[in-house]
């Protein structure tokens, strides 16, 4: 089964049932491969700190994990959406309106912005 893109939900359990499993790593995983687009709000970032995929990212999230980026290699950033590339970060459940509005934008559009073709190469703000 292919998919075209993935969200990854915040809260604070799910997300480290998540992290701790090797194949929900892996099915992560396989969209940081295909470079195809993948959301995740609040605590959702903790499974992508498990592939390896942020790495030299900008991203943001539940303030308590700003560590946890920072020595997985993201640059963490306190902004309610960022998009680095095809990953969409937000930190928390006040920050939903701006969070879904970039996701139906890079999910739908594929792009960012319409003079854009795509978010390779690409990173912004909110």
């Amino acid at each position: 089964m292919e998919f075209d893109f993935l969200m990854l939900p915040g809260g604070v359990m799910n997300p480290d049932k998540l992290r701790n499993n090797s194949e929900a790593v892996a099915f992560v995983m396989s969209f940081v491969n295909k470079h195809r687009p993948i959301a995740a709000i609040c605590h959702g970032v903790q499974t992508l700190i498990e592939t390896g995929a942020v790495k030299g990212k900008r991203m943001t999230s539940w303030p308590s994990l700003k560590t946890d980026l920072m020595n997985a290699g993201a640059h963490w950033v306190d902004k309610d959406v960022v998009i680095d590339h095809k990953i969409i970060t937000s930190r928390k459940p006040a920050d939903i309106p701006a969070f879904n509005d970039a996701m139906i934008r890079e999910f739908t559009y594929g792009r960012i912005h319409a003079h854009l073709p795509n978010t390779e190469g690409y990173v912004t703000t909110l």
